[in-house]
């Protein structure tokens, strides 16, 4: 070996070393200063899986899937073991393998405006922290949300790691595992804990909103499912993603969110639109079937109980349909008074993410003080700025609109359509569900809109490569 091949070896691993090392040593003294030596030994220990990522980035993938299982059924409040080696793994993850992209290879890895719009806005996001500080916010908790955000761009090794259908299918396959695991975990703590609990049917009502978590993954899991089990011609599997189509309902309907609910109904309404008759007749078996068994378990799981929880949906879907009647909308309209009059106040910079917002709520009569805005819209003009906001939805906009025209390419390519299909309704699900929730700032969001714009990456580069034969 030459002199000059060992000096380039040399210099392809030193800026890695370096770049670790630096890492290492900020974390040590973040760690002291804050006294999270237990939290730094944990992420310790979790730093040999990224060594996959230079080994094996699929496998890398693979652990990084599977470790969204315990983050997003689990939920804790503060800083958990749990959300220490998450971040090691995923997060620190994805930060070497951009550096691995950008510094090491050299490697463009912006294939259209929808890259470009979200990696510019993280180019300019760590102003945001500078916003943040000066609206005295704790740097910490303003680092806890932007790294919630850094979640989306796993969609770029899936999508290059993932392009053969049999590796895609065995990625999702690894989505399922997790979805399933949250579905199961909110179906038992609902029997064993809010049941309990709950003496009386009212009290039922105010315990409803502690359950609403992961909506988004139960309907995307639920829509591609169903989908994926149209096309199928292998009876196990056929099986296996109606079972997992039916607990994503369950767990839906646990979550008593009418806003996903309602999601739910118009992604059902464009399939029986989109479909033939011979697919919607189809379609219509599975739905009697889910229907009928969703009954039986409800009754067999919730015994006595069985018509205090009917109750509660029927309570749930109703109110939906009070309009300004509805109380909960009372207090968001008191909510969206005060959010659009800081946006009017600081409309370029923004307020900074994590900054709490402070309104007069008309229900309880007194000053709420809260991170969470029930819109997401509101909420990245809120935190963000226009300017930065426009760039963070122009990325899901030109996904959406891909997607939409991937679905009249591949008509014919019916192999590739469930996977279109499925990712034009995640998203449209992920628009309808910002008008409620700040879903942007949600792990389950991310980890779905991850998953989805994957997806469209997939189904472009196969019917892309299928035109070239």
């Amino acid at each position: 070996m030459s002199t000059i091949e060992l000096t380039r070896g040399t210099k392809t691993f030193l800026f890695p070393a370096i770049f670790l090392e630096i890492l290492f040593l900020s974390s040590l003294a973040f760690a002291s200063f804050k006294e999270y030596e237990l939290y730094f030994l944990i992420g310790i220990i979790s730093i040999p899986f990224l060594l996959l990522f230079f080994y094996e980035p699929k496998i890398w993938v693979y652990v990084s899937i599977l470790m969204f299982a315990p983050i997003l059924a689990l939920r804790d409040e503060g800083v958990s073991p749990i959300e220490i080696a998450f971040s090691v793994v995923v997060i620190l993850g994805l930060v070497i393998y951009f550096f691995y992209k950008f510094f090491i290879e050299k490697k463009s890895i912006v294939e259209n405006y929808g890259d470009l719009f979200i990696l510019l806005f993280f180019v300019f996001l760590p102003f945001n922290g500078l916003v943040a500080y000066l609206n005295d916010v704790d740097l910490f908790y303003w680092l806890r949300e932007v790294l919630i955000l850094l979640l989306i761009l796993l969609y770029f090794p899936i999508r290059e790691y993932f392009t053969d259908l049999k590796d895609f299918n065995r990625l999702l396959f690894f989505v399922m595992i997790v979805s399933l695991a949250c579905s199961i975990y909110i179906i038992v703590t609902y029997k064993e804990s809010t049941l309990v609990l709950a003496n009386y049917a009212y009290e039922l009502f105010g315990l409803a909103g502690t359950k609403k978590v992961n909506h988004i993954v139960f309907v995307g899991t639920y829509f591609t499912a169903l989908l994926l089990a149209q096309n199928s011609k292998k009876l196990p599997v056929t099986l296996l993603l109606f079972f997992s189509a039916f607990l994503s309902l369950v767990a839906l309907i646990i979550t008593v969110s009418r806003t996903f609910w309602i999601a739910t109904i118009l992604g059902t309404i464009v399939l029986f639109i989109y479909f033939n008759w011979k697919e919607r007749i189809k379609l219509i078996v599975f739905y009697f079937l889910i229907l009928s068994l969703f009954v039986g378990f409800a009754y067999f799981t919730f015994h006595e109980n069985y018509r205090v929880v009917t109750k509660l949906i029927e309570y749930r879907f109703f109110s939906s349909l009070k309009g300004k009647q509805d109380r909960s909308l009372q207090s968001r309209f008191a909510e969206y008074n005060y959010v659009l009059n800081a946006i009017a106040e600081h409309p370029l910079s923004g307020n900074g993410f994590a900054k709490k917002i402070r309104f007069r709520d008309p229900i309880f009569v007194r000053t709420l003080t809260s991170h969470n805005i029930h819109n997401g819209f509101t909420s990245i003009l809120y935190r963000a700025g226009i300017p930065l906001a426009i760039i963070y939805v122009s990325f899901f906009v030109f996904y959406f609109f891909k997607v939409i025209n991937l679905i009249k390419a591949t008509k014919h390519r019916h192999y590739l359509q469930p996977y279109a299909i499925s990712a034009f309704v995640i998203l449209l699900t992920m628009f309808i569900g910002q008008f409620t929730f700040q879903q942007y700032l949600a792990r389950d969001f991310n980890f779905a809109g991850a998953i989805a714009i994957a997806m469209i990456g997939f189904v472009e580069r196969n019917y892309n490569g299928a035109k070239k034969l």
